[in-house]
């Protein structure tokens, strides 16, 4: 006995497999983890274990903790893997993870709260753990920053410094009819 496909579709992913992203209703609204922070995964097969998020993927609620949650993914063989198999970080659903208190290297819920920086005005949301109230400032995550290496084709700092157009006074920069085009913008053209 054969089932009909719209049953299938219900029951089995393999039939209809399920889609990479998520509705934008099941996605997280306000995300408190992000690239860089110590986290520690609070249930599933790596449970107990502290690593750094390496990269958040909003669409599928998902981060990949450097380390953590590997899996041997198969790629076409060549001089770089010769067994054809490499171990590639799976992501971990937000909720199975918790942030790390700086105060006490535990795991904890964080609540997020206005604050105003007295000396420049400016307003920013920042996390405080619910269990001591320590600021968990967002750490930025400059680890890309380790591969650059000067070349060839990079811009020397003296060509940068060098000053290339000296101003004369009197004289615009630019010719007088591109002058008259730019300071009269609402003229058409034809």
């Amino acid at each position: 006995m054969r089932l009909h496909r719209s049953f299938l579709k219900q029951v089995s992913t393999r039939v209809m497999p399920r889609p990479s992203t998520l509705p934008k209703e099941q996605r997280l609204k306000k995300w408190k983890i992000v690239r860089g922070d110590e986290v520690m995964v609070i249930s599933g097969k790596e449970r107990g274990k502290i690593g750094t998020i390496s990269e958040v993927s909003r669409k599928t609620n998902g981060v990949y903790v450097r380390g953590l949650n590997l899996a041997f993914k198969n790629v076409p063989k060549d001089d770089e893997t010769p067994s054809g198999k490499i171990q590639k970080e799976m992501p971990i659903h937000v909720t199975n993870v918790a942030l790390i208190d700086p105060s006490t290297n535990r795991p904890t819920k964080v609540r997020l709260e206005s604050y105003q920086d007295p000396t420049t005005g400016k307003r920013e949301k920042r996390r405080y753990s619910l269990a001591t109230g320590t600021y968990i400032p967002k750490k930025m995550d400059l680890s890309y920053q380790r591969v650059w290496k000067d070349s060839d084709f990079d811009t020397t700092p003296e060509m940068v410094n060098a000053v290339t157009f000296e101003t004369a006074p009197g004289v615009p920069p630019f010719p007088e009819d591109l002058m008259r085009e730019v300071k009269n913008r609402y003229k058409k053209h034809y």
